[in-house]
């Protein structure tokens, strides 16, 4: 057995993620060179931004683009090398008319040119078109047919995935809970009640997603791979309560609300889902299949990462990586750190050195022991923000392990691009936030004053909205009203729940939609109103209780709200200030801009009068 050589072998990420890397990022061309690519074969520009008349380099650039993405970079390219030996080993040759035939039936399958789709895949990427044809579509016709043995789709499958997607559903309601004792409690209750099932749901139902809908569940499928629930769902009949059964470390109660039959498919619809469905199935296979090859090759390969090594690096000068006695040179892996991420690591250090100019200029400064109180309190309240809370306190260490992906060398690089530029936002504008009582008392209306419950069908052109609310008006049930939506809505989540919507609160940011709810009463159906692209009607099942009555039970915490939405707001005006007058020159990406003050000296200069 080869071995797998590194002094910090946590540093090389997981194997799927070289798949993702290999299949989806930009990597240096497999069939060429093994130590050559773009950046390293083409003159390099040793500047690569002026920030009003400060230099970036691209030394600068290489380190940062090291500092964070090295490992994820030398990996891909290991495993470049493995899938380029394989191919070699195997006899498997890509040639170059092999890429082009697959570059134009993916154009084909989205009923475009290949012209175009080469257009919007570099454009989307970033990258050139002999890069797209040399590295991506090269890699995934390589790992194709390296798995191609192991990606064969069964009869039994397709037929499982058809009844999946066409076959019959059922519509449920659920009430979740902690315990065995409570659910057979609210069970009782809801037997001796069946009309308060809904109620309950949003009374104690654990599960806040579905609590908001009274528990109700976008229909239930077959084959969707929670065959408990699933079993459970299509055993019960219309109206009938299920026993409480453990779902995880729950246990969930489940009332039948419909059955929907299956969808009839004619025997060329049948076919047509068929082949897309053993497509769709067979790409899922080939990402099981390269990792399971991709185990096997470095199971079988010795690699040495000289890179995180201080001893290796002394003794092997400019190499970062070992493959099976091959070298990978530091350089090139530097080099393709920048041509994966230089463009996103250079706009993320333009903006710092704007925010850095920025501060200077407004006579702000941060020294080290009051930036890091700012670092900790932006951390604190992001966390409390996400819902990382215990006993009233934010959980930071839970909060970082979740943002870094439980990496805890990333947790400097999060507080580097994300939070030190809030802090130094937040320093520059200060001095600009003002809460008044108005605010303070649209905020307690808006978090806790009454919301009003409705059903909602959304569509994309007035025409068919008038006509629904035709038949809704004629027949104004609320029943009615859900089967229609179903039917006719656009928008998933009113669809599949029958018209059901978080309930409508005001000051969210649409007072059409607001005005509408709030202007309706009990069983009344709204007028068809426009929402941006869609227009929409509403029918009303009536209004919340309101559990806070008194602004002053939670004024503390609403001026801290406030205070924080206005501080972002004039963050965000702050921060379209530092660029529009900022004076850029990009030189990775090819752009420049000369900047407001640019402009105005140079319209002095001229004699033109500036407005």
């Amino acid at each position: 057995m080869a071995t797998f050589v590194t002094a910090n072998s946590n540093q090389f990420r997981s194997i799927s993620l070289a798949i993702a890397t290999l299949i989806a990022v930009c990597i240096p061309a497999i069939g060429q060179a093994q130590q050559t690519n773009e950046a390293t074969e083409a003159p390099r520009v040793q500047t690569l931004a002026v920030v009003n008349g400060a230099s970036i380099s691209r030394q600068e650039v290489a380190n940062e683009c090291m500092r964070r993405f090295g490992n994820e970079v030398l990996e891909s390219l290991i495993n470049k090398m493995l899938v380029y030996s394989e191919c070699q080993r195997l006899g498997i040759t890509i040639t170059e008319q092999d890429v082009n035939d697959e570059l134009t039936k993916n154009a084909a399958k989205l009923g475009w040119t290949a012209e175009k789709y080469v257009k919007l895949q570099c454009d989307e990427r970033n990258i050139s078109v002999d890069r797209l044809k040399r590295d991506i579509l090269w890699s995934e016709l390589a790992l194709r047919r390296l798995a191609a043995s192991q990606t064969k789709v069964s009869p039994q499958e397709i037929q499982e995935r058809l009844e999946f997607e066409f076959g019959p559903k059922v519509q449920v309601r659920q009430l979740v809970v902690n315990s065995k004792e409570r659910a057979l409690e609210l069970r009782v209750a809801a037997e001796s009640d069946p009309a308060s099932f809904e109620k309950l749901c949003k009374q104690n139902s654990v599960d806040r997603n579905s609590a908001s809908l009274g528990g109700l569940l976008p229909p239930v499928r077959l084959n969707s791979g929670f065959p408990e629930f699933e079993n459970m769902a299509f055993s019960l009949e219309p109206g009938e309560l299920s026993q409480p059964f453990p779902v995880e470390q729950q246990f969930v109660i489940m009332k039948c609300i419909r059955k929907i039959p299956a969808t009839e498919l004619g025997e060329p619809e049948i076919a047509a889902n068929s082949k897309r469905i053993e497509a769709e199935i067979a790409r899922d296979k080939l990402r099981g299949a390269a990792l399971k090859m991709f185990e096997e090759m470095q199971a079988n390969a010795k690699i040495v990462n000289v890179m995180n090594d201080p001893e290796l690096r002394r003794q092997n000068p400019g190499v970062a990586a070992m493959v099976n006695g091959k070298p990978v040179q530091q350089k090139v892996v530097s080099e393709e750190c920048i041509v994966r991420f230089g463009k996103t690591m250079l706009a993320v250090l333009i903006r710092n050195r704007l925010l850095e100019q920025s501060l200077r200029g407004a006579g702000k400064t941060l020294d080290d022991e009051r930036t890091r109180q700012l670092i900790d309190e932006e951390i604190a309240r992001v966390a409390e923000a996400r819902s990382f809370v215990a006993n009233g306190k934010p959980q930071i260490q839970a909060f970082l392990e979740f943002v870094t992906q439980n990496d805890p060398s990333k947790v400097e690089f999060y507080i580097e691009d994300e939070v030190w530029p809030t802090i130094a936002l937040k320093e520059l504008v200060k001095d600009r936030v003002n809460v008044t009582e108005e605010d303070m008392q649209k905020s307690f209306e808006a978090n806790y004053g009454p919301r009003v419950e409705v059903r909602a069908i959304m569509f994309s052109d007035h025409r068919s909205a008038s006509n629904t609310w035709k038949m809704a008006t004629a027949n104004p049930t609320e029943e009615f009203f859900g089967q229609l939506a179903n039917q006719y809505s656009v928008e998933p989540m009113s669809k599949n729940n029958f018209g059901h919507i978080p309930p409508v609160q005001k000051y969210s940011g649409r007072p059409t939609l607001e005005n509408e709810a709030f202007s309706l009463e009990p069983g009344e159906i709204s007028k068809v109103i426009q929402l941006g692209d869609y227009w929409t009607f509403l029918y009303c099942r009536g209004r919340t209780k309101p559990k806070v009555t008194d602004i002053e039970e939670v004024r503390e915490y609403i001026l801290k709200d406030v205070t924080a939405r206005k501080a972002f707001v004039e963050m965000e005006i702050a921060r379209q200030q530092m660029f529009t007058e900022a004076q850029i020159d990009n030189y990775l990406t090819g752009t420049s801009q000369p900047g407001a003050s640019s402009v105005r000296k140079a319209r002095q200069e001229s004699g033109t009068r500036i407005r």
